[in-house]
């Protein structure tokens, strides 16, 4: 189940970093036909070159976020290829499987009811059980036998003969054994009882987190989709004015900037969703079942 979301982690990363480089690469090309009219207009010398050095400075701004994407992007699809053995147009499936398949909100699952929950209070009741045992061990034992004997029957027609005992065994003295496994028991189960809290803890303190995250990041995405689209109507109306009272490229290179930015932290916190929505599912211990994976059966 860790396996499952490590690989639909580092899919969903991967798919996350192709889009930022896409929206990069787009505002780039934009940029550049911005710097490109401040060079115009240097070069007919109604700009200044402060100008065209600005305008520059973005772009380059731009080309090195592209640079920096585009090295994780070949670090994450390398750890794919090497930890999961499968490519990017796996991942995408993957990744696709997912995005159709996953509930829209957080997936919850009590803490008592988790499979590890369940493997300590098996084992839990195994420690009782020995315990019973042991105690069991001290108890006088009584064994009763019943023996009959039938004689040859032409020789002795109605004889026969039942013979019925009694055998009584009592441990006298053990050297301690019995009550230092007792004092062993007693310690597992403190111990068992004890883990079992601490994952009720840990369970429900790493639940309450994740519906904190996804709170923030939901808040988060709207707060960035609100300063995009400002952005683009501030673009909008910067050209609306080119030609008629002013004309400024590199203003309009320096919004083209904050818009690609606002896209890509509108694709960050939109993929950071879905990875807690996928944490969440591996808590709930249903990623497996989500992305329709299945435990090989063993061949012997």
């Amino acid at each position: 189940r860790e396996r499952s979301h490590e690989m639909l982690r580092l899919a969903l990363l991967l798919r996350r970093t192709s889009d930022v480089i896409a929206v990069r690469k787009a505002n780039f090309t934009a940029v550049q036909d911005d710097v490109a009219s401040v060079r115009a207009r240097v070069e007919a010398g109604v700009g200044r070159m402060a100008d065209l050095r600005e305008a520059q400075l973005v772009a380059l701004d731009e080309e090195i976020a592209i640079n920096r994407a585009q090295a994780d992007y070949d670090q994450i699809r390398d750890r794919l290829a090497g930890e999961f053995d499968i490519d990017e147009a796996d991942a995408r499936d993957l990744v696709q499987t997912f995005l159709t398949r996953r509930p829209t909100g957080l997936v919850v699952l009590q803490a008592d009811r988790s499979d590890k929950a369940h493997a300590i209070r098996l084992r839990t009741r195994e420690v009782t059980h020995e315990a019973a045992e042991i105690r069991g061990s001290r108890y006088p034992k009584l064994d009763g036998v019943i023996e009959g004997t039938v004689f040859d029957m032409t020789d002795y027609e109605d004889e026969y003969e039942i013979v019925g005992k009694v055998e009584i065994t009592m441990p006298i003295y053990d050297g301690g054994t019995a009550r230092a496994r007792l004092r062993e028991t007693a310690w597992r189960e403190k111990e068992l009882k004890s883990s079992l809290d601490a994952l009720t803890r840990d369970h429900n303190r790493e639940m309450e987190g994740l519906a904190q995250q996804f709170h923030q990041q939901t808040r988060e995405e709207t707060e960035a989709l609100a300063r995009r689209d400002e952005l683009m109507a501030q673009f909008r109306s910067l050209q609306e004015r080119q030609g008629k009272t002013i004309s400024s490229p590199l203003a309009l290179a320096r919004v083209r900037a904050q818009i690609g930015a606002a896209e890509a932290r509108l694709v960050e916190l939109r993929s950071d969703k879905e990875l807690v929505r996928a944490r969440a599912l591996m808590i709930a211990e249903r990623i497996d079942e989500t992305l329709g994976l299945a435990m090989e059966d063993s061949s012997c």
